[in-house]
This record gives C-alpha cells, sequence and structure tokens, in this order.
C-alpha cells in the first residue's frame, strides 16, 4: 500500500494535469492558487474548476472497486456508437451490391403489355366493344392504351380510296378506306411518342383466358427462330417488322424459309378451326402445335406488333393507298419482302362478333355499303361469338362462359 506522502504528490499531480488542461495558465501559479485564502472578497477561482481532492480520492476508489461494472457500461457504449452504426453501414453497403433479378424475356412477355412498351386499341369511340375489350383487358391482366383518333373529314377518305384508280389498282370500298387511314393514324401515334414497341389490336379483338402462357411459348420460340442473342433481352427479339399475332388466316409456303414449330396445348383443334386457310393447318401443323413463319399471305389485322423503326417503315409504304384493305396491303407489303413479318400459326387473337341475328353488321361492312347498322345497345346483353379462341376472355368476363 502506498505511504501517504506519495499519495499525497500523486493527489497534487492529478489535479494540476486537470487543471491545466481546463487553463493552461495555472500551472505556474497553482501553489498561489491552492493557497488562496476563501473569503467573499476574494472567492478561491478553484471552487469551480478544481475537484475537491476528498471527491476525487473517493472517485479513484469508486473506479478501483466498480472497474468491472464500468468496463461493461463502456464496452456497451462503444458497441452502440461504434459497432451498431458500422453494422448498419455494411447493411447498407451490402444492400446497394445487390440489383433487382433481372426479368428474363418470358418473364417481359407475360407483363401487363404482353411484353410491349404500349398495347393500343384501334377505336372510334365507346361502345360495346371498347367495354368488352376492358372487361377481358381486367380479367386477364393487361392494360390498354385507347388513344383519341382524330377525325378524318370524308373528303380526305374520299381521296385516299381513290388513289391508284388511274393506273387501274385494285382500291379500298369506303368502310375499308376509313379503317386503313386510322390504322396510319395510331402509326403515326406510335412514332410521334417515340415508342420503342407497341401492339396494335383493333377494339372488337379477343384472346383465351390463357394469353400470358401462350405468348411466353412465342417469346420462346420466336427468340429460337430468329436466333436472338442470350444478352438481348427483347422479349421477341428484333428480327421483324411485324409480329402478327392476330388474324383469320394465314398461308403456309414452302418457297420461303422453313418456319419453326412449337407445342401449344392451349390452341384449338384443326378440326374445329373456322377459316380460309386450314388447309395449311392440316397440312403443316400437328394437332396441339403451333407455327412460327414468314407471312406471305395473311388477312385480318386483329393484333400485331411493330417496332419504332418499322411503324415509319410501313407509314411510308401504306400511305400510297392502292389495295383492297389495310390488312391486305400490309399483307402484299411482307410478301414482297419490303417488310419482314413473322406471323404465328394459328392465332392468338380473333374478333369478336355479336349475333348475327340481332342484325349485327361490322362498321367497316356498312361503310362499305354491305348492309345496315343495327341497334348496338342490343349488344350488350347477348353473347356472340368469338371463332378459334377455345377459352374467350371476352365471354368469360361478360357471361361466365365460352364463345364458341
Amino acid at each position: 500500500m502506498e505511504g501517504l506522502p506519495k499519495f499525497k504528490e500523486r493527489e497534487k499531480a492529478l489535479e494540476d494535469e486537470y487543471i491545466r488542461r481546463k487553463d493552461p495558465s495555472y500551472v505556474q501559479h497553482a501553489d498561489k492558487y491552492r493557497e488562496e485564502p476563501r473569503n467573499s472578497n476574494h472567492p478561491r477561482r478553484l471552487s469551480r474548476e478544481v475537484p475537491n481532492p476528498r471527491i476525487q480520492g473517493s472517485m479513484l476508489r469508486v473506479f478501483g472497486t466498480d472497474r468491472p461494472r464500468i468496463l461493461a457500461a463502456a464496452l456497451a457504449i462503444i458497441f452502440l456508437f461504434v459497432l451498431l452504426p458500422t453494422r448498419y453501414s455494411n447493411q447498407v453497403q451490402i444492400g446497394h451490391l445487390f440489383t433487382p433479378p433481372v426479368v428474363t424475356p418470358r418473364q417481359a412477355a407475360a407483363n401487363k403489355t404482353l411484353g410491349f412498351e404500349k398495347l393500343l386499341a384501334l377505336s372510334s369511340k365507346p361502345s360495346w366493344r371498347t367495354r368488352g375489350l376492358q372487361a377481358a383487358a381486367n380479367l386477364t391482366g393487361l392494360e390498354f392504351t385507347i388513344p383519341t383518333q382524330p377525325h378524318n373529314p370524308e373528303e380526305l377518305v374520299h381521296a385516299f380510296e381513290e388513289i391508284g384508280v388511274a393506273s387501274g389498282a385494285t382500291t379500298p370500298k369506303h368502310g375499308s378506306a376509313t379503317a386503313w387511314v386510322a390504322h396510319l393514324d395510331l402509326l403515326k401515334y406510335i412514332i410521334a411518342a417515340g415508342f420503342e414497341t407497341a401492339f396494335i389490336v383493333e377494339d372488337d379483338v379477343d384472346w383465351d383466358v390463357r394469353i400470358k402462357w401462350q405468348v411466353q411459348l412465342v417469346s420462346d420460340n420466336i427468340r429460337n427462330y430468329t436466333q436472338v442473342s442470350e444478352n438481348d433481352t427483347a422479349p421477341y427479339g428484333r428480327d421483324w417488322d411485324v409480329l402478327w399475332l392476330g388474324h383469320c388466316g394465314s398461308a403456309i409456303d414452302d418457297w420461303v424459309a422453313p418456319g419453326l414449330t412449337y407445342a401449344d396445348k392451349t390452341r384449338i383443334a384443326t378440326k374445329r378451326y373456322v377459316s380460309w386457310s386450314t388447309k395449311f393447318l392440316k397440312e403443316n401443323v400437328p394437332e396441339g402445335h403451333r407455327h412460327i413463319h414468314i407471312s406471305t399471305m395473311t388477312v385480318c389485322s386483329f393484333g400485331y406488333g411493330v417496332t419504332k423503326q418499322s411503324a415509319q417503315k410501313i407509314l411510308s409504304l401504306l400511305a400510297q393507298g392502292a389495295d383492297e384493305a389495310f390488312d391486305v396491303a400490309l399483307s402484299h407489303r411482307c410478301r414482297s419482302n419490303e417488310l419482314r413479318c413473322l406471323v404465328v400459326n394459328p392465332q392468338l387473337m380473333h374478333h369478336y362478333e355479336p349475333p348475327k341475328d340481332r342484325g349485327y353488321v361490322s362498321p367497316v361492312d356498312v361503310g362499305d355499303g354491305d348492309g345496315e347498322a343495327g341497334n348496338e345497345t342490343d349488344y350488350e346483353s347477348v353473347k356472340g361469338t368469338t371463332l378459334n379462341i377455345v377459352k374467350s376472355a371476352r365471354c368469360r368476363a361478360l357471361f361466365h362462359d365460352t364463345c364458341m
């Protein structure tokens, strides 16, 4: 045990060190300050700055006897203010190292726009067509945009009908010309909006309730057919101008590059398929399969995909008119190889038609002079027909039934 003199010396040294930190000038006058008398006229300077030696001595004794407890408290403080922030910051840093999982092409194909930047519906006004379209879209998790269709004066449509007449070309009737110009307007909309890709449907289109599963198969096999690099994440590749998924028949010819056949158990049986092109399925496509091929003759533009580049190309070519209808002109440009067109056969989309016994005539046919329009309010409450689609989304949504 230390002697009292040594303890006093250490106590004095601690006191001096404490005061020096508080007031460096104190060191040279420490003894004087320590000896200053305490009175009201000359208050002791150390009363606020220098700890009482007795109190300091008791503090030293506390440090000695409670050292384990104080050490534990110190470690807790270190953990709270040093280690814990470090752990949190490490977690933040680790979080930055993880990026969201990459969406595969087939996953993208099954999104709300079927892997395209936009699903666009061509429609002149709200009607049973657009309401049925929305009901089917809601049922199957799709999101369609219906741009406002510009009003085209009758004079403009008539002028378009006349293109090619002087040279003896086949020209569209008035209803077909009106629909044709509407397709051109929608292509202009795509170009002006700058969409990288878009899928265009007519507003009476219908599809299977399993459409997302179906287009995943299309994605897999289109990419395989066009030999898309694994680094290219485009759901359907990029080696096409028109991706024709909705139509009413397509020829399969052997004078173009062979197509690719793939299994799809959701397609309609060939014996139930209604189209001018049924023989091509019988001869080329096994039951339970679809066929991807180059389009040489495809009819009806119920649903087709375009890119930003091909929209401009299609617009430039088909604005020249001088053909029977938009879909026919598009098919001819595909056949001549001016456009690179791929078709899925049989189709994934077809149009829905109200019952004929209710007097339904399509707007195009009415415009072409092939009948008179009925009362369209009658078409909302009675189930119609969608050919070649096994489980119609429209009829499931509106009538809890199929449409075949």
